[in-house]
């Protein structure tokens, strides 16, 4: 409910001082304003390097996820053979077994969460290069077309323009300069 009413309150103020750039007076010396929008949304799904940086780190993930595969196996089949001798160990036998299993568990547990820290940091880097990379095609096409205003078209409420003709659209131009 929070979130929603900050989202909302966000989204109005957006649109009142977007909405009062069309409605100031342009005085004689001043030039008409050129605004444009982005469907960041489009440009994130469809830029190449984006898609090559992820393919990339779901290789990484998966060699990960391998070993960690590897390990819960190990564990399930230690528990399974634990469970089907239990009967005919020795209480030391059995004290032993039961000890080695918990520590691989705990040992399993530390490799996933370590393994999860890793990711995410990988995958925060990407995202960090392919964001700068979009932000300075942006900067670039709307300094060389003299663009004043650039907005985010994207849908949902996340989107700052509510409503934006195809003619303002960059995106197309976008995603040739970061894709060529």
């Amino acid at each position: 409910m929070i979130k929603t009413t900050k989202t909302l309150l966000v989204a109005t103020l957006l649109f009142t001082a977007t909405a009062g750039l069309f409605h100031t007076p342009v005085s004689a010396a001043d030039e008409n304003y050129k605004i444009a929008v982005v469907d960041m949304q489009t440009v994130l799904a469809s830029y190449e390097k984006r898609k090559a940086k992820y393919d990339d780190l779901q290789k990484q993930v998966d060699s990960l996820q391998s070993g960690i595969d590897k390990m819960s196996k190990d564990i399930e089949a230690a528990r399974k053979d634990y469970e089907e001798r239990r009967a005919t160990l020795t209480d030391e036998e059995r004290v032993k077994l039961e000890t080695k299993i918990t520590n691989d568990y705990a040992n399993y547990q530390n490799e996933l969460q370590k393994n999860q820290r890793q990711i995410d940091g990988m995958e925060e880097l990407v995202l960090n290069e392919v964001l700068k990379d979009i932000q300075e095609a942006i900067e670039k096409i709307a300094t060389d077309n003299s663009y004043h205003l650039v907005l985010n078209k994207g849908k949902g409420p996340r989107g700052a323009v509510l409503y934006a003709s195809n003619s303002i659209d960059i995106t197309p131009r976008i995603l040739e300069q970061l894709n060529k």
